[in-house]
């Protein structure tokens, strides 16, 4: 994934394990910390709130999420959808 795809509210792909994270598990792209993004993932047993795109405290509570350094760490997912794909869905 290129640092200018990294944008809160896009699909991603796990392409590696994470810790609890199976590899090929979807989340999307929550926050941006400015070096770095957050994940919260979509899993079988903790699953993303429905039309979840940004971080919301009250909503994120529970959620299983991964920070990712932009420079070093992007390649471990892919993009899925961008927001505007999303959006015209």
């Amino acid at each position: 994934m290129q640092i200018a795809e990294a944008v809160v509210g896009t699909r991603v792909v796990a392409l590696v394990e994470f810790f609890f994270v199976p590899a090929q598990t979807e989340g999307v792209i929550d926050e941006d910390y400015g070096t770095g993004v957050t994940v919260a993932w979509d899993l079988p047993r903790v699953p993303l709130p429905s039309g979840y795109k940004a971080y919301d405290p009250i909503l994120a509570a529970g959620l299983l999420r991964d920070k990712l350094d932009k420079e070093r760490e992007l390649h471990l997912v892919a993009r899925v959808r961008s927001p505007e794909e999303l959006r015209d869905a």
